[in-house]
């Protein structure tokens, strides 16, 4: 059961998150015969306040 876990500096759209999910979910499927009713994809949204490359902000 593959758990995937897809962090994003600000907001995704539904569609996009859609297009990404199923992506992700044939690439499983395709290179190790993952099934995609097994796989779980969570999107996490950070605001860019909370998230730093070094000492820089993003927001």
């Amino acid at each position: 059961m593959p758990y995937v876990n897809v962090k994003v500096v600000g907001k995704l759209t539904k569609e996009q998150k859609r297009k990404i999910s199923k992506d992700i979910s044939e690439s499983l499927l395709t290179h190790a015969q993952k099934p995609k009713d097994h796989t779980y994809i969570v999107f996490e949204e950070v605001a860019g306040e909370n998230w730093a490359k070094g000492d820089q902000l993003f927001g």
